[in-house]
């Protein structure tokens, strides 16, 4: 197979596939998360100290990839949105997104953000997580925009992956005025994929 291997492109269908219930059951992980991580109990992983608190799947290349994708695609700095560093992004994408995933789903998608952050070493001679904001922005549309599939799969899904672990936290939703599933505080009982009524 030619750029990526089988299991990324598999990873990358299955991100692409997450939809709007995967939102909101990451949502109440990630308000776990929160709550958890604001008692202090979240003890750090001793074998990588070097990652904060609750990540144990993403290695430190892996995080300083997503971390720079937050950074650039979804900055908050003089707008209403809460600030990325007041809620648990990285480490609800680890336990609520990636700790989920079967390993070999999991192994794929690790390869695809190698394949990612070595991907403008040869344009700007930096990998993506060493870029500046300009040259990650402009990385990261050239590769959205790019004529090969596997490349504008993979940084659609990376940038999916970080957008959805940014907007499950629940103190994201106020500056939209969205105050939650209207299903909880509605009472309503979950269905779960009952058809639509004929």
């Amino acid at each position: 197979m030619s750029e990526l291997t089988r299991a990324t492109l598999d990873a990358l269908a299955q991100i692409q596939s997450l939809g709007r219930r995967d939102f909101l059951r990451f949502g109440a992980v990630a308000a776990s998360l929160a709550a958890v991580s604001a008692t202090g109990v979240l003890a750090p992983a001793t074998a990588r100290a070097a990652l904060p608190p609750g990540i144990k799947v993403m290695t430190e290349g892996e995080l300083a990839v997503f971390q720079r994708l937050l950074a650039v695609m979804l900055p908050t700095e003089g707008s209403a949105l809460v600030p990325p560093a007041q809620v648990p992004v990285m480490q609800t994408l680890d336990a609520a997104l990636l700790a989920t995933m079967p390993p070999h789903i999991l192994q794929g998608l690790k390869g695809g953000i190698a394949y990612f952050n070595d991907g403008p070493m040869a344009r700007y001679g930096k990998r993506f997580a060493e870029l500046s904001d300009a040259d990650a922005s402009r990385f990261c549309d050239e590769w959205s925009n790019a004529p090969e599939a596997p490349r504008r799969a993979l940084a659609m899904g990376l940038k999916k992956l970080v957008g959805l672990a940014y907007w499950a936290n629940p103190p994201t939703w106020a500056p939209l005025g969205y105050d939650g599933p209207v299903s909880r505080k509605w009472g309503l009982q979950s269905l779960g994929n009952a058809p639509m009524p004929q």
